[in-house]
This record gives structure tokens, sequence and C-alpha cells, in this order.
């Protein structure tokens, strides 16, 4: 069966198996074909973010991190203004309330975020550390090699 008839649970079971066997390529296409189905899978975002971090393909694990929040911020955008548009009064009122609360960002995106978008934003951090790191690890070797040259 094609790729694009299977359902997305197939599919993640597909992938799952694939990491499983070793064959990591396979099981990122794979993720990759499910987030574009369903651009809001966190499973598949994260078992991506992994298998990048195990690689050590830090930039491709921040690309995937930020476009994973960005799916998930368009949505909460989305849906809000949806829910603006069926109920324009309430959304008036709940917005100046909301703002005057400091519940909102400077976007109109709540404060709040969802648990696993905050666990994404951590773990974007970790992803540019790693991605500095090796350029301060290659400084540090070459003073030391300076130190012992003197």
């Amino acid at each position: 069966m094609a790729a694009s008839k299977k359902s997305k649970n197939e599919l993640l079971k597909e992938a799952r198996s694939k990491e499983i066997e070793g064959k990591t390529s396979d099981a990122i296409n794979i993720y990759s074909v499910v987030i574009s189905k369903d651009p809001l899978q966190a499973m598949a975002y994260n078992r991506l973010m992994i298998l990048y971090r195990k690689l050590k393909e830090y930039k491709k694990e921040l690309a995937i991190i930020k476009k994973a929040i960005g799916a998930y911020e368009k949505d909460i955008k989305q849906d809000q203004l949806t829910w603006k548009k069926a109920n324009s009064k309430s959304a008036k009122l709940s917005l100046s309330l909301a703002k005057s609360m400091g519940l909102l960002t400077d976007e109109g995106l709540p404060i709040y975020e969802e648990s696993q978008i905050v666990t994404w934003r951590k773990r974007m951090e970790t992803a540019q550390k790693k991605i500095k790191a090796p350029a301060k690890h290659k400084k540090r070797k070459a003073l030391t090699r300076a130190k012992k040259h003197r």
C-alpha cells in the first residue's frame, strides 16, 4: 500500500517500526509524510526531533521545532478568528478584558501556552546551544594547543 493511502496511525506505527529496525532515514521520511497530512501531529514532530538529536543534526531539529510551534500557533490564531467571527460582541469584551489583565502577547496570542509548546520552546533553546557548542569546543581546543606550544 502506498504511503499516501495509509492512515496517520498506520504511518506512525510503520515509522516507529523503522526506527526499531534502525532504518532512521526511512522513519524520518514517514514522519514527514504524517506531518504533511496532519500539521498538528505532535507525536510525529516529537519523534523527528528525537531522531535528529540522535543524529546530531541540530539545525534540522531546530527547523522541525520551529515548524511545530508555527503550526500550533497558526491553529490557535485560526481558532481565535473563527470564534471571534461567530461571537463578535463577546469577542470584543473578552479581548479588552484579556488585554487589561495582561493575558495576551503583543500579537494577541494567549500568554499561557499549551504544555507541548512550552516543551518545544525548551527543546529549541537546547538545540540552539548545541548548534553553538561545536564552535566553542573548537576554540577551546585551539587555545589548549596554543598554550602547550608556548
